[in-house]
């Protein structure tokens, strides 16, 4: 029996699709991936930062954040 893949340079040849396209697909949709995680991360970042400045103006600044956290969690 013969083997079917071929080597040529540094790519392996499987049917018609070549593994070095495959790789750099592979690379490819991997940094889409990791580029939309890091987006939605700097999302729920902003959106915590944006929260916090709004507690803050609500409850009368840091003390009155402190004081409200505080009632929260004696009841």
């Amino acid at each position: 029996m013969t083997a079917t893949a071929k080597k040529k340079d540094s790519s392996l040849a499987i049917g018609a699709v070549d593994v070095t396209a495959l790789d750099r697909i592979n690379a490819g949709i991997l940094q889409v991936s990791v580029g939309l995680v890091v987006m939605l991360t700097g999302l729920a970042g902003i959106w915590g930062v944006a929260s916090l400045i709004s507690a803050m103006a609500q409850n009368g600044g840091v003390s009155g954040m402190i004081k409200g956290f505080m009632t929260a969690i004696s009841g």
